[in-house]
């Protein structure tokens, strides 16, 4: 079989599980779809007010505003914003950065399987392990969940792209292994991290030489400064929100019986469930696993296959421990483990471990390949039909959505009240002195307004407040104060008597602008390499 052959097949059978959310006007129903709408239009808002890198959702939180996309991963939303651009609406936008992100991760994880394994149908059938294990497939149509579905596709990307410079030498797939990288990571912020780990296990596995490890963690490391702009500011701002106070004792409640892991579900019986999910191996994964062991201590293995084995089984042992209660100590005091949730976050490795494995499998059921392939598309089809039914959606609602679109307050700011109750009477108003606001201009990151004072006044502008935000009368900063008690987190300042021309901005904050400037450099970097040593050997 041909490679652009093998790519029709795996793309053609990636349809299916998505073809009843496509083949209705109305959004299937997830976990977290519901909150994944309002945020898209949220980011398309964001980038017409001309924020880039988008930061402050500005209409969420009755208009209060929100630091969401300093913390939220973006590359689901830039897909989104992509298709919103060419004319969809928000329901059609996201279902087609699902089927997107899925489409992408069959063909990713053909190429690398294919260039790794050299051989098609242990590639294809690697593939289909890969797209169609449960835990993909509950990501997808069940949960719903926005990022991680594209951690799936950038995965074996960085993989495909790690390998080929192995076979080939070339600088062109060190370049595409850090763009690849700066996507996984901007896809989602945890998960990611449990990729990236992996990636650079795989790095020290697999090289034949200590130049190429080392060549290839720069190449990564390029990638992580690319991504920078997302990251940096994620992780140094977060002390300014309650998400680690609020999320803190989430997982306690969230770690998988092991035995329901290795239980087969085909169809989806509550009593093999856990946390109404069903969260398992996957039957055909779990049998690659045991077939894998049987034969790595029955045939005589090359040093490759050795690896490979190795390589699987410590990332699935891995996983395992840390859904297991055994890990209990370093959930609890490891803040950015807690980050992560739900222990059982930790099946999206095994989803990619078990699909490796999957090589073993042909080697006992060569004659019957086909007939497997089909059996494992098949054995999926509970996971294509909407489990929860549809929504119909009110489009208008969910472009002005009123609410934080937060579970746990992770991006609530620490100098707030809470999330906001209502909509303010007024986005700006005089709280001290006598005077008149006039030809009020809103976007998402700034105000503009004309301020006309009979006395000295004080004024609030109904935004809470995040580092960052700026106030300007009549061209010059001055100061804010968000500790008001009687406007706890608001931004309020003073300005004298006259008419004044004010502007309230939205602008990076020392740490977003170096994050800022870190990717820029690293981009400048790549993009030189790129032109002047793409055709080169290292």
């Amino acid at each position: 079989m041909t490679t652009k052959k093998a790519l029709f097949f795996i793309l053609l059978v990636s349809f299916l599980p998505l073809l009843a959310s496509l083949s209705s006007p109305f959004l299937v129903h997830t976990h977290d779809g519901l909150v994944h709408l309002p945020r898209i239009g949220a980011f398309f808002k964001a980038l017409l007010d001309g924020q880039f890198p988008v930061r402050w959702a500005g209409d969420l939180n009755h208009g209060y505003g929100m630091p969401l996309f300093i913390f939220i991963y973006h590359t689901p939303y830039l897909v989104a914003s992509v298709f919103l651009l060419l004319g969809t609406g928000l329901v059609w936008a996201m279902k087609l950065s699902f089927l997107v992100s899925f489409l992408l991760s069959g063909v990713f994880m053909f190429l690398f399987a294919d260039s790794f394994f050299k051989d098609k149908k242990k590639a294809i059938l690697v593939t289909l392990l890969y797209q169609f294990a449960p835990f993909h497939l509950i990501d997808l149509t069940i949960r719903g969940s926005f990022g991680e579905v594209y951690t799936y596709a950038f995965l074996p990307l960085v993989l495909y792209a790690v390998t080929k410079f192995f076979q080939t030498k070339r600088v062109a797939f060190l370049m595409l292994s850090t763009i690849a990288t700066a996507l996984l990571v901007i896809s989602h912020n945890s998960i990611s991290l449990l990729f990236f780990g992996a990636i650079c296990l795989f790095a020290f596995m697999f090289a034949s030489r200590k130049k190429d490890v080392l060549l290839v963690v720069i190449s990564l490391g390029v990638g992580l400064l690319l991504s920078g702009y997302y990251w940096i500011p994620a992780l140094l701002e977060h002390k300014y929100t309650y998400g680690d106070l609020f999320m803190r004792e989430l997982f306690k409640e969230h770690f998988p019986p092991l035995w329901k892991l290795f239980t087969p579900n085909l169809f989806d019986m509550k009593v093999l469930q856990f946390d109404n999910l069903s969260l398992q191996f996957g039957i055909f994964q779990t049998i690659a696993a045991i077939l894998a062991v049987i034969y790595f201590f029955r045939k005589k293995i090359d040093k490759p296959e050795r690896r490979l084995f190795l390589y699987s089984f410590a990332l699935i042992f891995f996983s395992l421990f840390f859904m297991s209660q055994l890990s209990f100590p370093l959930w609890e005091n490891i803040s950015f483990l807690r980050q992560f949730q739900f222990p059982w976050r930790f099946l999206s490795l095994i989803v990619f471990a078990t699909a490796l494995l999957g090589a073993y499998v042909l080697e006992y059921l060569k004659k019957f390949f086909w007939i497997l392939a089909i059996i494992i598309i098949i054995s999926s089809i509970s996971y294509w039909f909407p489990k929860e039914g549809y929504d119909k959606i009110d489009e208008q609602y969910y472009w002005n959505f009123p609410l934080n679109t937060t579970y746990y307050g992770e991006t609530d700011v620490i100098w707030s009240a809470g999330p906001a109750k209502s909509y303010p009477k007024n986005r700006v108003a005089i709280i001290e002195g006598e005077g008149e606001i006039q030809n009020l201009s809103k976007k998402s990151n700034r105000q503009i307004f004309s301020l006309r004072g009979n006395t000295d006044v004080s004024v609030v502008s109904n935004t809470q407040y995040f580092p960052g935000w700026r106030v300007y009368v009549d061209n010059a900063s001055i100061p804010i104060e968000f500790q008001n008690q009687n406007y706890r987190g608001l931004i309020t300042f003073t300005a004298p008597k006259g008419n004044h021309a004010v502007r309230i901005q939205f602008e990076e904050s020392k740490i977003r602008l170096a994050a800022d400037l870190i990717s820029i450099v690293a981009a400048i970097v790549a993009a030189a390499t790129l032109f002047f040593f793409r055709k080169k050997t290292v």
